[in-house]
């Protein structure tokens, strides 16, 4: 069992994904803990799963593909029921977490059950901020917080804290960050938030929140908030934790 696996979600991610795992590896190596990089491809056509073959060879992975399109939500779900470590670390593929970060999120991860970060200056696109500010409102009303930033893709957690709560991960997709902190606050476990710094995406431009498609996948995951919110408490099963997973995923 590793000390902490790193999961990424990776759709299309050939030109950037090298440099990642790079920066990654370099600054847990220093740190001399055990790990490895959950990679959970997600039916990428840019030669992305070639390249992985290649990586495999240098870095620590275990990889969770999917032949089709199973979306950010699902693919992150899928990493967390394959991993192996007692801490689970969940960031984006795209370069905008910064590695140097982790040193502070480890040391303390035994304060909190979840530790996220806050991204004191956010380098997305004005539509997405706008966007996420706004959800911002409605998800404070919902569930009362003084969280600056609970849709953040740099999530430390142990896994034993969070497999009893799966089920609830379910109702946002593109949204999961807020799904997933909402169930923390919804089950009363504990959340710290730590600052971060946000990079650039190394290359490209991200391949979901375009401006076309944030008014139906803001209405989605509104839908998915409120569902979450009022959703009935169901019997924890340790039998059944792991059934989250899409069927036909291969680990290796």
């Amino acid at each position: 069992m590793n000390d902490v696996d790193i999961i990424l979600p990776v759709h299309n991610e050939k030109d950037i994904l090298l440099t990642v795992l790079r920066e990654w590896a370099s600054v847990l190596n220093k740190m001399n803990i055990s790990y490895s990089f959950v990679i959970c491809e997600d039916g990428s056509t840019d030669g992305t799963k070639k390249l992985l073959l290649k990586l495999q060879k240098a870095y620590p992975i275990h990889l969770n593909q999917a032949s089709l399109r199973r979306g950010y939500g699902r693919a992150v779900l899928d990493g967390i029921a394959s991993s192996n470590g007692t801490y689970v670390l969940c960031i984006d593929s795209d370069g905008q977490c910064d590695p140097r970060d982790f040193h502070t999120f480890w040391k303390l991860r035994h304060k909190n059950k979840v530790i996220i970060g806050w991204r004191l200056t956010r380098m997305d696109t004005w539509i997405r901020i706008l966007y996420s500010r706004l959800f911002h409102v409605l998800f404070s009303l919902l569930f009362f917080n003084r969280l600056h930033d609970p849709s953040t893709p740099f999530v430390l957690f142990q896994k034993k804290s969070i497999l009893p709560y799966v089920h609830y991960l379910t109702y946002l997709h593109e949204g999961f960050w807020w799904g997933f902190i909402g169930t923390c606050l919804k089950f009363s476990i504990s959340v710290m938030e730590l600052p971060i710094h946000h990079r650039a995406r190394l290359k490209g431009k991200t391949q979901i929140y375009s401006l076309k498609r944030m008014p139906s996948l803001a209405m989605r995951n509104i839908v998915g908030l409120f569902a979450l919110r009022f959703a009935k408490k169901y019997a924890f099963n340790k039998n059944n934790i792991f059934r989250i997973a899409a069927q036909g995923n291969t680990r290796s």
